[in-house]
């Protein structure tokens, strides 16, 4: 799971058209009888913004230790009593009573990012009503066959030229078998757009995607690949979007290479596969592209996936083996022998001081012993 720090949540809190749409709805939505769970809730930039609207309860969600910051705006705006901040995973609670709004702006570049499309099927199922409003209620991704030469030399061709005589054949393989963000205002989309997925967050069970997509080349030129982006649609008719139009927008600009560019003219046609498959808390992206042209003649015709990218490791793939019999390094002790004594009697400092007397030269103070203990609590301790 990746912590976003505090310079990255401001860059989110710049974000005007993101903050517009989502105020706007929930001014829209929120009510005196409304009990709001705001689920990674990050700064809590949105459940202040619900309590201000009138919310009854908000309960601000979000394993950032950076949400604690919000409980002082609570207490200096007065309405700490109607904020609860829950520095967890929301798989990991229960709340007194069941949510009526969800507000879920988990994202990266798309809305199948890390854990997010699993946590929202979890709250829906487990910590909202029936009929709760939920924003956004239903995002589409959208795919487009795109022509960016400056993103394929920045971001794939540096990485494969010969330096002094050194160069990396493998790195071809790692380079052009992984997504990534980028924008160019020279960028051109060479066809029109095709929907790889939609997902009405109200009904969606789905964490995994697959589709099969077709576009007609509508401008000639030369493809490197292919431009993704979202639109997240909120109650009372907002919207967000980190399309290519959207310059100033903070989400990420996801950006799926060709393996080599392709000159393309009006009437070729494009059919690529591609997945999501949701495994282990994060997504394995594979693409499958043909190019013909009107006549069926192959132009180019590609496979790609992020495991390519993947250095293998004989290690960890052993580690992942039924055969393998695991046992306990020094730091699994560490922690193995803290967590035998979270039992509800003992006290952290006591532990900590344990822990520097059983462990000697792990740690070179009590200050980091004593931190090794808080964050096992704050990670496993009821309450």
């Amino acid at each position: 799971m990746h912590l976003y720090d505090f310079v990255s949540y401001c860059g989110m809190l710049t974000d005007k058209a993101r903050l517009d749409a989502y105020t706007g709805s929930l001014r829209d939505s929120v009510g005196p009888d409304t009990i709001v769970l705001d689920l990674g809730a990050g700064t809590g930039v949105f459940s202040v913004i619900a309590c201000l609207l009138g919310a009854r309860k908000v309960y601000a969600v979000e394993v950032n230790p950076l949400i604690r910051l919000v409980e002082e705006t609570a207490k200096e705006k007065g309405f700490a009593d109607r904020l609860v901040v829950i520095q967890k995973h929301s798989s990991e609670i229960e709340l007194s009573e069941k949510a009526n709004l969800l507000v879920s702006d988990i994202h990266g570049g798309l809305p199948l990012h890390e854990s997010g499309l699993e946590s929202i099927i979890d709250a829906r199922n487990r910590l909202l009503t029936r009929d709760a409003v939920m924003l956004p209620e239903a995002e589409t991704v959208f795919f487009a066959l795109s022509e960016a030469e400056e993103i394929y030399e920045k971001h794939v061709s540096v990485f494969l030229r010969e330096y002094e005589g050194f160069s990396l054949p493998a790195a071809d393989r790692l380079v052009k078998n992984r997504w990534f963000s980028a924008r160019s205002d020279k960028e051109r989309l060479l066809t029109g757009t095709a929907i790889f997925a939609e997902i009405d967050h109200r009904v969606n069970s789905d964490t995994s995607f697959a589709s099969d997509l077709r576009w007609e080349v509508e401008k000639s030129g030369t493809a490197h690949g292919f431009r993704a982006w979202f639109e997240s649609r909120l109650p009372g008719g907002h919207s967000v979007s980190n399309g290519i139009s959207a310059n100033t927008s903070t989400y990420a600009s996801p950006f799926f290479p060709l393996s080599f560019p392709v000159a393309v003219k009006e009437g070729d046609v494009v059919n690529a596969r591609i997945n999501a498959v949701y495994e282990d808390g994060g997504y394995l992206w594979s693409w499958q592209t043909k190019i013909e042209d009107p006549a069926g003649l192959v132009k180019a015709e590609t496979a790609q996936s992020v495991i390519a990218s993947m250095i293998p490791d004989s290690k960890s793939a052993l580690r992942r083996s039924e055969f393998f019999a695991p046992a306990l390094g020094r730091q699994g002790e560490i922690d193995a022998f803290v967590l035998s004594r979270m039992d509800g009697e003992n006290l952290s400092g006591d532990i900590a001081d344990e822990i520097l007397e059983r462990f000697p030269g792990e740690f070179p103070t009590a200050e980091k012993a004593a931190e090794r203990v808080y964050a096992l609590v704050e990670r496993y301790c009821r309450g």
